[in-house]
């Protein structure tokens, strides 16, 4: 049997859809759906219904389900544990990071980080959805999370905070501090009703000029004068265009997190070990220790 065959059909059992298989495989659709009838012609048994839903797991498909999974976790055991025998100072060192944190916050230690140790390459993969340590999609991963997996280790760099920012041009014409002020907060999500965090925020009394679904872009927005906007720190207190309007309030902490097989690991163990020399100026950062309030 084929563990290609397998990998295949792991991917479209825990997938909505077969297209969805296909782009987490990187895979065109019909290849898929290619190798998945290959492997069922092979092993004498169909494995899959297809509906007009998509394909569902037949009796014989759930029984093979834990079969494929087991190995699938041996071989990504295996994997971990040669990497973690590795104690050479060199190779790459693959990192998990919000385009947020990368850019904001952690890009400069990235490069002092590859100045000290050349023969290391880092390969920065950003995305909204974690990635899974695991299975080596990453090696490690900087994490906004409360309550980090157990299954990982990890170092608590701070608790990012958030604070409400504006242009100087903005808050002369604009100063939210008055009952009758026109000023309007350059509002983060979708625009389903007021926002909670407004009724939580300094200002709760202004209305919404605007929704932006990204942090780089609501920032761009309130540079451009279209508002006041609630961020993090790490990106307001940077801006010599901007000025804190408000205290900081905590959000959720950030964690430095990497598998437990791969700590051995001399290149794994030297970046954790970089960063984490690092973390009261990344904790200062987070906290919005470097800019005081002008409101």
């Amino acid at each position: 049997m084929n563990w290609d065959d397998l990998r295949i059909f792991l991917a479209v059992a825990e997938a909505p859809s077969m297209r969805v298989a296909a782009k987490n495989l990187k895979i065109s659709h019909s290849t898929v759906s290619r190798r998945v009838e290959a492997l069922e012609t092979e092993m004498d048994v169909k494995l899959f219904d297809r509906t007009t839903d998509g394909y569902r797991l037949t009796r014989s498909g759930d029984e093979l389900l834990p079969v494929a999974t087991s190995m699938q976790e041996q071989l990504f055991s295996f994997n971990r544990n040669v990497a973690g025998r590795d104690a050479e100072l060199k190779g790459r060192v693959c990192v998990a990071v919000l385009d947020l944190l990368a850019v904001s916050l952690l890009m400069p230690h990235f490069r002092d980080f590859m100045d000290a140790y050349p023969n290391i390459k880092l390969t920065v993969l950003d995305g909204m959805a974690p990635l899974d340590l695991s299975k080596r999609q990453a090696d490690v991963a900087f994490r906004y999370t409360n309550r980090p997996p157990e299954h990982l280790i990890g170092t608590k760099l701070g608790v990012d905070h958030q604070a409400a920012y504006a242009t100087r041009d903005y808050l002369e014409k604009h100063d939210p501090t008055k009952p009758d002020t026109d000023a309007k907060w350059v509002a983060w999500g979708r625009p389903e009703g007021k926002p909670s965090w407004i009724a939580r925020s300094p200002f709760p009394h202004l209305e919404t000029a605007g929704y932006f679904n990204h942090m780089l872009i609501q920032h761009q927005a309130v540079r451009e004068g279209l508002g006041i906007g609630y961020f993090a720190c790490i990106v307001g207190d940077k801006d010599p265009e901007l000025v804190r309007i408000s205290d900081p309030e905590p959000t959720y902490s950030l964690w430095l997190l990497s598998h437990r097989d791969l700590r051995a690991t001399a290149r794994m163990r030297a970046f954790r070990q970089f960063i984490i020399k690092r973390q009261p100026q990344i904790e200062a950062a987070l906290a919005g220790r470097t800019a005081e309030p002008v409101v």
